[in-house]
C-alpha cells in the first residue's frame, strides 16, 4: 500500500442530539497516514484519546514498532462521553453512537479493526452489534456480553462511597477509596502476596498497612485523571452493558486472563461460543488479572498484531 504523509490531530466530536445529557461534545485524536487502515483503540473507563507519543496510555501495544503502529496504521482514540454531573450513565450502545460520530468526523466509512479492552471491549461489542457495517474486525480483551454479578456488586459499593463523598464534601477522598477498592479487583491475591506483607503495624484501627499504602497512593493519584462525577457516570455505564453476541458477525479475536476477577474465563468462553461470526479465544495465565491488558501489552500485541493486519 502506498502511504501518504503522517498526520496527527485532536478534534471535537459533536454528540448526537439524543445524547446531549452527556454534553455537547467530546474529544478524539487521529494519528497516522490518511490512507492507512483505520484502527480504533479503546481502553477502560480511565482510558482516553492519548494513544501515540510520550503520553500514550497503552505503550507496548500502540506506538512505533508496536502491533498498532502509527507509521502503518491510522489510529483513532476517543475520550468516552460521560455526564459531568454524575446523574446519568450512558449505555455502551450510546457510547457506540459517539464512536460512529468520531468515525464520521474523520471521514471513515468503517474501521478496519477496533481493539477494545475492558470497558472499551464492551463498547466495541456494542458497536459491532448495532452498526455492523462500521467495523471489519474486533479485538476484545477482558470484556463480555454482560457484566458479571460480582463485578456489578463491587462497583455499586464503589459508587455508593463516591456518592457519599459528594454528599459530605469529601468527594476526592471518597474517589480515592473507591479507586483502591477497584484496584483489588483489577489485580490478584497472588500479586498482592508476592509484593506485600499482610497485617497492620500498630493498634491504630485505621493505620496504614503495606498493601494499604499502595492502594492509597493509587487512589490519591486518581483525581488528577477522573472526577467523582465522571466516575459515577462511567462506572454505572459498565453495569448497563448488555449485548446479544449472536447478532455480531464480524471476525473476533478474544483475549482474557485466567486470573481475571471482573471478567472470569467462563464469561470469555461463553462469549466466544455465542458470537454469530468466527471467534478465536486466548486465555492467558497472568499474575495481573484484569490489568493484564496494561501489564502484558507486548504479549497481547503478539496475538493482536497479525489479526489486526489481516486483510
Amino acid at each position: 500500500m502506498l502511504m501518504t504523509r503522517t498526520r496527527s490531530r485532536d478534534f471535537e466530536v459533536t454528540l448526537p442530539p439524543a445524547l446531549r445529557r452527556l454534553g455537547a461534545t467530546t474529544r478524539a485524536s487521529v494519528t497516522g497516514p490518511e490512507d492507512a487502515p483505520l484502527i480504533v483503540i479503546l481502553g477502560g473507563i480511565s482510558g482516553n484519546r492519548a494513544l501515540c507519543g510520550a503520553k500514550g496510555w497503552w505503550p507496548g501495544l500502540v506506538g512505533a514498532g508496536g502491533a498498532v503502529d502509527p507509521a502503518r496504521h491510522r489510529v483513532l482514540g476517543l475520550d468516552f462521553a460521560a455526564d459531568a454531573t454524575g446523574k446519568s450513565a450512558p449505555s455502551t450502545h450510546e457510547q457506540a453512537h459517539v464512536l460512529v460520530a468520531a468515525l464520521d468526523a474523520v471521514g471513515a466509512r468503517k474501521a478496519h479493526a477496533i481493539v477494545g479492552a475492558s470497558y472499551g471491549g464492551m463498547v466495541a461489542l456494542a458497536l459491532a452489534e448495532q452498526f455492523p457495517e462500521r467495523v471489519e474486525r474486533l479485538v476484545v480483551i477482558s470484556a463480555s456480553a454482560a457484566p458479571h454479578p460480582a463485578a456489578t456488586a463491587t462497583r455499586e459499593l464503589q459508587r455508593r462511597v463516591v456518592a457519599l463523598g459528594l454528599a459530605t464534601g469529601k468527594s476526592e477522598e471518597a474517589l480515592s477509596i473507591a479507586r483502591g477498592m477497584a484496584m483489588l479487583t483489577y489485580r490478584t491475591p497472588a500479586e498482592f502476596e508476592a509484593r506485600f506483607k499482610g497485617g497492620i503495624p500498630c493498634d491504630d484501627p485505621v493505620g496504614c498497612s503495606d498493601p494499604g499504602a499502595y492502594l492509597r497512593a493509587r487512589g490519591d493519584a486518581y483525581p488528577a485523571v477522573m472526577s467523582p462525577e465522571r466516575f459515577l457516570s462511567l462506572s454505572a455505564s459498565l453495569d448497563r452493558h448488555q449485548i446479544d453476541p449472536a447478532n455480531i458477525t464480524a471476525p473476533a479475536l478474544l483475549i482474557g486472563a485466567s486470573s481475571d476477577q471482573l471478567v472470569p474465563p467462563a464469561q470469555m468462553r461463553a462469549l466466544a461460543d455465542a458470537l454469530g461470526g468466527p471467534a478465536e479465544l486466548h486465555l492467558l495465565d497472568c499474575l495481573y488479572g484484569h490489568d493484564m491488558f496494561l501489564k502484558e501489552a507486548t504479549v497481547i500485541g503478539a496475538l493482536a498484531g497479525p489479526f489486526v493486519d489481516a486483510a
